[in-house]
């Protein structure tokens, strides 16, 4: 009985530990502005007007900025967030599909990649939890659906931002 109930346990715990979360643009064909779900309810948006370079994030409790580290620069970024700062880069320089998330509360890099070479609806992290996104609808960058857990406010706030990334390239003629 005892070990029936613990194997119970053990599975709601695995099933809560797994999360559904989502990022999409807040309006219609604008990449400015995003509603953000993954481990809580927030947004994600520039900090000034037709301005990339820095971003205010807030998920669930947690809140801070997102900017890049040298302006218009946009393969190094700083994320501020709940008292700790993470780096985020392009593991090589301006190749989009592959980043490094580091500093901060994390105990070792995070590594985020697209699921497929040159395919930026597809990713996947990591390190400090696993998470995927991808784009609910095949080659549209304004809905993304995000599945996986991560506990660390850096992860998640990342993890909202690649989407937001990759749709504002796209727009901004970067990537093909």
């Amino acid at each position: 009985m005892k070990k029936l109930l613990l194997a119970f346990v053990f599975v709601c715990s695995a099933a809560l530990a797994v999360a559904q979360g989502s990022v999409r643009t807040t309006y219609s064909n604008s990449v400015d502005r995003w509603d953000v779900s993954v481990g809580g309810s927030g947004s994600l948006r520039t900090t000034y007007s037709n301005s990339w370079d820095r971003w205010d994030v807030s998920i669930g409790s947690a809140s801070g900025t997102i900017s890049t580290t040298y302006s218009s620069s946009y393969d190094n970024w700083e994320i501020r967030i709940n008292g700790q700062t993470y780096r985020l880069r392009t593991t090589y320089s301006k190749s989009w599909d592959n980043w490094e998330l580091s500093g901060g509360d994390l105990k070792e890099t995070v590594r985020i990649r697209t699921a497929y070479s040159s395919s930026y609806d597809n990713w996947e992290m990591s390190g400090g939890g696993n998470l995927r996104m991808r784009t609910s609808y095949s080659n549209s960058y304004d809905r993304w659906d995000i599945s996986g857990s991560s506990d660390n406010a850096g992860i998640r706030a990342a993890a909202a931002f690649i989407p937001v990334f990759t749709a504002s390239i796209y727009n901004k003629g970067l990537a093909k």
